[in-house]
C-alpha cells in the first residue's frame, strides 16, 4: 500500500511509494470496463458472459488486488440467462441499478435488463431483478447506460432498427420515468456513416456499428458528451467517437445531437489495437490547505497483437484533459509497460 508523509512548510509535498502504474490494470481479458464511483470507492465491472462480477477499490492503479465478488448469478432457462454483457452500475434515487444485457442463447434476443439493490454497499445486500427495460419498439439492444441532464433521467443504447437489418447498430435514446422504466419511444441519435465506424476485422467496411455510448460532461456549465465505441469490436479499428448536445437542445431531439468526430484511436506506434468501449471517472484530494484537486480519467479495453480478433481485451486507464470550448481530448493510446502517474489521491 500506499504510504504518505506530509511535510508542513511552505509548500505541502507529499511523497509516495509506487507513485506510477503500468497498463493494463489487470493482464487478463477483461472486455467492456465500467468503473462507478461512491463516497471515495471504486466500482469496476466488465463482460464475464454468464454472471456479473464487481471489484472494489480506493485505488484505481491498484484494481488488480482488489477482489471480485461475484454479485448476481441469472437463473437457467430465462430470457436472460446467456451472453451477459457490459453492464453498468449507477446510483439513483438514493440506490443502486446495474444495466446489463443478456439473451436467452440466440442473439436475435438480446436485450437490456435491470438489477436494484437499497444497500449502501453494492458489494453486499441483495440484488433484486426488476425486469426488462425496453421502448415499445422492444427491439435487440446491449450496452444501456443513463444520460443525466438536470433532474432528467435518459436511457442510452446501442440497438438494431429492425432484425432485418441487423448487425448494424444505432444509438437510441429514451426518457426514463423511473430507473427501470422507459416512458417513451426511441430517439436514434447516432447512425454509422462514416467509414471509421464501419471496419470490420478483415479490413474492409461493413454495416458499421455505434455501441457502448456513456455521457461525458466537465461540469453543469459545459457541453454533454455522448462517447460511444465505433466499427466491429474485433478490428484493430475499433475507436471511440463522439456526438455532443447543442447548446439548449433537446435529448430527445435527433437534430440537436452535432459534432459528430472520431476522438480515440489505435496506435501502430505503442501496440495498441481496438481501443474502445470506456467509463469515466474521476479522482480527487484535498490538500492541507483545502484546496481540492481533481483529475478526469478514462477506462477502455484494447489489444496488444494486431490482427487478432479473440486476443485479450485488457483495461487500461489514461487521463483524460479538456479543450478550450469544453471538449474532452483523449490524447494518444498509451503502450502497455509504460510508467503513467498514479490517480491524485491514491
Amino acid at each position: 500500500m500506499r504510504q504518505k508523509t506530509t511535510v508542513t512548510g511552505t509548500q505541502d509535498q507529499f511523497n509516495f511509494h509506487d507513485t506510477n502504474f503500468q497498463n493494463p490494470l489487470i493482464d487478463a481479458s477483461r472486455p467492456d470496463p465500467y468503473v462507478a464511483e461512491k463516497d471515495g470507492y471504486y466500482y469496476f465491472m466488465y463482460t464475464r458472459g454468464n454472471k456479473i462480477g464487481l471489484r472494489k477499490t480506493k485505488s484505481m492503479s491498484l484494481l488488480s488486488t482488489a477482489v471480485e465478488s461475484v454479485v448476481w448469478t441469472p437463473p437457467a432457462g430465462t430470457a436472460y440467462s446467456s451472453n451477459i454483457w457490459a453492464p453498468e452500475l449507477h446510483f439513483l434515487s438514493g440506490k443502486w441499478y446495474l444495466y446489463f444485457a443478456a439473451n436467452d442463447g440466440g442473439d436475435v434476443s438480446h436485450r437490456m435488463f435491470v438489477l436494484e439493490n437499497p444497500n449502501a454497499d453494492p458489494m453486499t445486500g441483495t440484488w433484486t431483478f426488476k425486469g426488462k427495460i425496453s421502448d415499445p419498439s422492444d427491439q435487440w439492444a446491449i450496452d444501456g447506460s443513463v444520460l443525466t441532464t438536470g433532474s432528467a433521467n435518459y436511457f442510452i443504447w446501442s440497438g438494431w432498427e429492425n432484425v432485418a437489418t441487423k448487425f448494424k447498430q444505432y444509438l437510441y435514446i429514451a426518457p426514463m420515468s423511473d430507473p427501470w422504466t422507459i416512458s417513451g419511444d426511441r430517439v436514434k441519435i447516432s447512425s454509422p456513416t462514416n467509414n471509421w465506424e464501419k471496419y470490420e476485422p478483415s479490413g474492409n467496411l461493413g454495416a458499421g456499428v455505434n455501441e457502448g455510448p456513456i455521457m461525458l460532461q466537465k461540469d453543469a456549465s459545459s457541453p454533454v458528451f455522448i462517447i460511444y465505441s465505433a466499427s466491429r469490436y474485433s478490428s484493430d479499428n475499433y475507436c471511440l467517437g463522439q456526438i455532443q448536445l447543442k447548446a439548449g437542445g433537446n435529448p430527445l431531439v435527433a437534430a440537436d445531437w452535432i459534432n459528430k468526430k472520431q476522438v480515440f484511436v489505435k496506435s501502430d506506434a505503442n501496440g495498441v489495437y481496438g481501443p474502445g468501449h470506456n467509463g469515466f471517472f474521476t479522482s480527487s484530494y484535498t490538500d492541507p490547505n483545502g484546496v481540492l484537486h481533481k483529475e478526469n480519467w478514462f477506462i477502455y479495453h484494447a489489444r496488444s497483437v494486431a490482427n487478432t480478433t479473440n486476443g485479450a481485451r485488457t483495461p487500461r486507464m489514461q487521463k483524460l484533459s479538456w479543450n478550450a470550448d469544453g471538449s474532452p481530448n483523449f490524447g494518444t493510446a498509451v503502450a502497455t509497460g509504460i510508467n503513467i502517474p498514479i490517480p491524485v489521491g491514491e
